[in-house]
């Protein structure tokens, strides 16, 4: 019998997340180096608003460590959070509306390893679909002039993968906590599109940018690693430190949750 039965079912059922998000991720990351040639090309020479050039770092957008950071770190992310959030609120409260979860749980297994190994196996899908993308970029690479390091580039997707690690925590959590998945999505959601704005408005607006460090995106800034300053490579340790305290309090709501049969709500006995 297969160790480990429940992560390995939640990265099957995931297998949208790693291979339809990895697909789409590594689309992406061909299509930005494709295109980078001409977009140097059209705006060598112009004078860019400091806006703009703060999307890619401290390198400039016109660079290719910059132009990386300010579209596909940018954009990928985004897009695989909303699939850790439909994976994170559907692991747990997903599964008690379709009435499937009461029947694993009437199986010789703890809640609390229900919960472990759910998000290990969503956990991996998010990363092979980050990692995905990656191989879209150096294959980009082999096609046009982009001169960027595999090295820095293989970092800053290892390093982007705890703010993915980070909303599926806060998913399981919201999904463990709250009456039902819709509720769980929505917060969720909330939570990620207001991070998102937050970090890409502060770029437009100063007074919004000391405000930055209050969401994840801030500390998944890979920017500086692509440019070869490896002095902020510890800031993703703060997001794995925050998704491992997200991921604490859904263990705890879990073991603490009434489980109803399709979608219903009874209490523990």
């Amino acid at each position: 019998m297969r160790r480990f039965p429940v992560a390995w079912k939640a990265f099957r059922d995931a297998r949208v997340t790693a291979f339809g998000g990895g697909g789409l991720a590594f689309g992406l990351g061909l299509l930005y180096v494709a295109l980078f040639p001409s977009i140097q090309e059209t705006l060598a020479g112009a004078q860019l608003p400091e806006w703009w050039q703060s999307f890619g770092g401290e390198a400039g957008y016109t660079t290719p460590a910059g132009y990386l950071s300010g579209e596909f770190f940018m954009a990928v992310p985004i897009i695989l959070v909303i699939f850790a959030v439909v994976n994170g609120t559907g692991a747990t409260a997903g599964e008690e509306s379709a009435g499937t979860l009461e029947l694993l749980l009437a199986q010789p297994v703890r809640r609390r390893r229900v919960v472990v190994e759910k998000a290990a196996g969503l956990g991996a899908a998010l990363a092979v679909a980050m990692l995905l993308g990656g191989l879209g970029v150096y294959a980009g690479q082999a096609l046009v002039e982009f001169e960027l390091s595999p090295l820095r580039v293989a970092a800053a997707l290892v390093l982007t993968v705890p703010v993915l690690w980070f909303f599926l925590a806060l998913a399981l959590l919201a999904g463990a906590a709250l009456p039902g998945r819709a509720a769980a999505a929505a917060v969720s959601t909330l939570l990620a599109v207001a991070a998102y704005v937050l970090n890409t408005i502060a770029n437009l607006v100063d007074w919004l940018r000391p405000w930055r460090k209050a969401q994840p995106f801030w500390w998944s800034d890979v920017s500086g690693v692509l440019s070869g300053d490896w002095g902020d490579a510890w800031q993703p340790l703060v997001l794995l430190a925050a998704a491992a305290v997200l991921f604490a309090g859904a263990v705890v709501m879990f073991e603490r949750r009434d489980i109803g049969v399709g979608g219903g709500r009874r209490r523990r006995k």
